[in-house]
């Protein structure tokens, strides 16, 4: 089902060669310059998978970064350190098997191939990896990175206190939501998404409130599918800020001691 979903969006979506991604796109430190660096996870199967991880050990606040369809790249790793800023321990988790491209027709082939299975032990990998005393943990992606993070949370409900989803692939299935144990979800979409439509997203507010587990806030602006991502041809910096406050504050309630 996930795979039919990417099918149909790399379709809608991808109708231009994407730029490539430089150190400038990746987003700024909120505070004094952070550097994180790279680790290797190892998960339940005993597989491995590298990760980037940032921010104080001994922080309340953790998260969970979920990279786009490309990989884990500058991108995802400039948030990691955005949030080492505010004071979080940060990882973002290589859900690729060390694969990315900015080009869309190799893009396509890797996504496409991602066994969710697979997918589900590194996200639990990197759950794992976060967790300690006293902290409070996020799960935080776009696009494809946006319904992982939601299949972060669904891998350990009891330890995930919120999750973000940027515009990415969304679960409709009761069984499935119902496992959830009351940690707070922030949607963020795009009106204008060919892929994860309007349609789609009232489906999952129904869903979720059908299934009654977890509260959710959606927000949806007037822009199109990748808006918050400066390397995308659609992005909008001011709805990009927008939505970074609205994540910021979301989180910082939710993850409160």
């Amino acid at each position: 089902m996930f795979r039919r979903f990417v099918r149909l969006f790399l379709f809608c979506f991808l109708s231009g060669p994407a730029a490539s991604l430089s150190a400038a796109d990746a987003p700024q430190a909120a505070s004094a310059a952070v550097s994180g660096k790279s680790v290797v996870l190892t998960t339940a199967y005993g597989t491995t998978l590298d990760a980037y991880v940032a921010g104080p050990e001994d922080a309340k606040r953790g998260i969970l970064i979920l990279h786009d369809r490309r990989g884990l790249g500058n991108y995802a790793k400039g948030w990691v350190d955005r949030f080492a800023g505010l004071g979080y321990r940060a990882l973002a988790v290589d859900l690729y098997d060390g694969r990315y491209s900015n080009d869309p027709a190799l893009a396509t082939q890797i996504m496409t191939s991602v066994d969710q299975d697979s997918v589900n032990a590194n996200l639990s990998a990197g759950l794992d990896y976060l967790k300690a005393p006293g902290r409070k943990l996020a799960a935080l992606g776009w696009d494809y990175g946006g319904g992982q993070a939601l299949w972060a949370t669904l891998q350990d409900p009891g330890a995930v206190s919120a999750t973000v989803i940027y515009y990415g692939p969304l679960i409709t299935d009761l069984a499935r939501l119902r496992t959830l144990q009351g940690g707070a979800v922030l949607g963020i979409f795009a009106k204008r998404d060919a892929w994860i439509t309007p349609a789609k997203v009232t489906a999952f507010q129904d869903a979720l409130r059908e299934a009654g587990t977890a509260p959710l806030t959606v927000v949806q602006y007037d822009a199109d599918h990748g808006f918050a991502n400066p390397i995308n041809r659609v992005y909008d910096s001011t709805l990009a800020d927008e939505a970074w406050r609205k994540t910021e504050e979301f989180l910082a309630r939710h993850l409160a001691d």
